[in-house]
């Protein structure tokens, strides 16, 4: 048995035969499975306000949220409040992440690319990584007092190990045979480190963009929670004190659902985007001869 191919066309993935394809089938795929999740949360949920009376229904909450964003009253003395937290805390957030970021990726890539700097500040960007974000809420708070700077520091200082971390992490796993032949060549240095070391690395920098993010959101609600009068924090804080739980429990939902929304709709897309070179379909052999 003889065939030929034509080794000077590609075939198009569009012509691989149905048989290659593989399709997946609908219970596989991301919308069903994060159905399935969202339908068990809820059903935890339910179980435990059956399980304790003090744990508001969704219903309370969502009703309570409502009446926080039209600025109602909850009785007394106490009117809604929604779109003045929220604006602090999202400034405070975008202020932290804008000094966190750059500041990690900064020493990310010089710790990646100078073994000086690795030696001297490789276990810093470490032990700052393992502190928990309680640690700098409650130091931010002492350091700055009850001010909108402790919640931007307690961000900077929760971004920026991730960042550096991540892209140290991508440096140092690019081929050391790519470094030496782009000094061999004598490739300048500006373009070795944008295309070789900080190109390579955009996988890892990607992951710990993300973890930048999220990381850095958790620490504002500690430090709101703790050493702030104004925000998301404070506010879940403020009816918590109050004994109103479905205020508490309204807030941190929207906390959560903030998060997850910026990383369904911002940072997963950016992530798909920049890596998107991996991401191209590719034949074996096999499928080569098929198509």
């Amino acid at each position: 048995m003889t065939f030929s191919l034509d080794m000077g066309t590609a075939p198009a993935v569009a012509d691989v035969p149905q048989s290659v394809r593989r399709p997946t089938r609908w219970t596989q795929r991301p919308w069903f499975v994060n159905a399935v999740a969202v339908a068990f949360l809820l059903a935890v949920w339910q179980y435990l306000i059956i399980a304790n009376a003090r744990i508001p229904g969704l219903d309370e909450v969502i009703a309570f949220l409502a009446r926080e964003v039209a600025g109602r009253s909850h009785g007394g003395m106490a009117a809604g409040e929604f779109w003045s937290p929220l604006g602090v805390s999202l400034q405070r957030y975008v202020a932290g992440l804008a000094i966190g970021l750059p500041l990690g990726a900064v020493l990310g890539v010089m710790i990646g690319a100078s073994p000086r700097c690795r030696a001297l500040l490789d276990d810093t960007v470490l032990v700052l990584l393992v502190l928990p974000s309680v640690i700098w809420a409650f130091s931010a708070s002492l350091w700055f007092g009850f001010g909108s700077s402790a919640p931007i520091v307690a961000v900077v200082l929760a971004a920026a190990p991730f960042m550096a971390f991540n892209l140290r992490s991508g440096i140092g796993l690019i081929d050391t045979g790519l470094i030496e032949m782009s000094r061999s060549f004598r490739v300048p240095r500006m373009r070795r480190l944008m295309h070789l070391l900080v190109g390579g690395a955009l996988p890892s920098g990607v992951a710990g963009l993300r973890l930048a993010f999220i990381t850095g959101w958790n620490s504002l609600l500690i430090v709101e929670w703790f050493g702030a009068t104004s925000g998301v924090g404070w506010r879940a804080r403020f009816w918590y004190d109050a004994l109103r739980y479905p205020g508490f429990a309204a807030w941190i939902l929207l906390f959560v659902v903030f998060i997850t929304l910026l990383d369904v709709f911002v940072l997963r897309r950016l992530e798909r985007r920049a890596l998107r070179w991996q991401q191209q379909p590719t034949l074996t052999f096999g499928e080569d001869v098929a198509a």
